[in-house]
């Protein structure tokens, strides 16, 4: 049986490896990208992401026009201002610690990540292929790398991409020392259809800005929104099945308020009980703890609709992963996965896709691949430490832990 070769294989099929692989089409660069699961419904994707300077430049340089076009005109709008509030809802003194950097300020406007997915899939049918999981890679003396998959096929190619997530198997290979930590938060998230909040009467403020909670004793609850454009997303096609059939929190075309809050290990329950909890027992659990917050936040909190209800354990990689530069490299939260306290952990992957993808064109012109490899890890782990270390750092200030 012939073996096919592409230039780049990708490992995975989330923003980063499919940005990269618009970019390596638009650059007229051969590739291929293996998802397992095509159709991701695992809980984060019922959020919004909102894409930082750094990522939307990569998206800009990757995308073909048109497909940047339907990005920008079907994202979702955000609140642009923030205040900060204790659990009465009286105002308490912003934190002036800055964990970020000018070129990573917020844009005032979000994305659906399954409106993001559906967008950079376009035009790459003939690229990605799914339903097939990787085993493994072997390098060859002639410096390709062979790669397999669990239904016994194989792909041979120059350059191996895991952009396979933060429990990457290419990962696990390349560097087999590398380890997840459990930072010890417990992240509760939730959300509200705008229609519903507006019928009960909640409070506008908790859509019209981005409400940071700053309780005076225990741990604080981010409140924001996403408003979801229904015409433009007519207008570029993209229509969802009606929400009975996606689930609420998998419905793309409703707006809706949303918040989430953290506890470290064991403080709201042990993790043996929150892991046998359904969405209205974590509401419940919730509302038990904090209920000598002000009414108005506890009226929000009982509107949320529990079949969006999860809990999360965050973890984190340790910072400052490495290896030596060859025809395996890593992108993503295959790389350097963070906490989510900064919103930072798409934005880096689709930032590496853009240096990968640009590395990647210098070799069409003559620069020997391992170089271009090189330079490439040398400026992903450059900023994707600073985002680890960084997120941890936000993690530990907001749960009122030691930094």
């Amino acid at each position: 049986m012939t073996i096919p070769f592409v230039d780049v294989l990708i490992i995975g099929g989330g923003p980063g490896g499919l940005s990269l692989a618009q970019g390596l089409k638009k650059r007229r660069i051969g590739v291929r990208v293996v998802e397992r699961d095509l159709e991701r419904r695992d809980y984060v994707q019922g959020f919004r992401l909102r894409v930082r300077e750094r990522g939307i430049q990569a998206l800009r340089s990757n995308l073909p026009s048109a497909l940047f076009t339907a990005l920008e005109e079907t994202a979702g709008r955000a609140p642009a201002d923030s205040i900060a509030l204790d659990e009465h809802l009286r105002p308490v003194p912003s934190s002036t610690r800055d964990y970020g950097e000018k070129e990573d300020a917020h844009i005032d406007r979000s994305v659906s990540r399954i409106t993001l997915t559906r967008i950079l899939r376009s035009g790459l049918e003939d690229i990605l292929q799914s339903g097939i999981a990787f085993t493994h890679y072997e390098t060859g003396e002639n410096g390709h790398v062979l790669a397999h998959f669990a239904d016994g096929s194989a792909i041979r190619t120059h350059l191996l991409v895991g952009a396979d997530g933060a429990r990457s198997r290419v990962r696990q290979q390349l560097v087999p020392d590398a380890k997840s930590i459990d930072t010890g938060a417990r992240r509760l998230a939730g959300k509200i259809p705008l229609h519903r909040a507006q019928h009960l009467g909640l409070l506008p403020l908790f859509w019209e800005k981005n409400v940071n909670i700053r309780p005076h004793d225990g741990a604080s609850m981010m409140i924001t929104s996403h408003v979801v454009d229904t015409a433009s997303r007519r207008r570029h096609g993209l229509t969802d099945p009606p929400a009975a059939e996606s689930g609420l929190h998998l419905d793309d075309t409703t707006s809706y308020i949303w918040w989430n809050t953290a506890y470290t290990r064991d403080s709201l329950a042990p993790d043996s009980r929150l892991e046998t909890l359904d969405g209205q027992q974590l509401l419940c659990l919730l509302l038990s703890r904090i209920a000598t917050w002000d009414q108005r936040l506890l009226e929000l909190i009982r509107a949320t609709e529990p079949t969006t209800v999860g809990l999360l354990k965050v973890f984190s990689s340790e910072p400052g992963l490495s290896w030596s530069a060859g025809p395996v490299t890593l992108l993503g939260d295959a790389a350097h996965a963070m906490t989510y306290f900064r919103a930072l952990g798409c934005n880096s992957a689709l930032y590496d896709s853009g240096l990968l993808a640009a590395e990647l064109a210098r070799v069409k012109e003559g620069t020997p691949l391992r170089q271009a490899v090189g330079e490439y890890e040398g400026a992903m782990r450059t900023h994707g430490e600073h985002a680890v270390r960084s997120s941890l750092d936000a993690l530990r200030h907001s749960l009122g832990l030691a930094t």
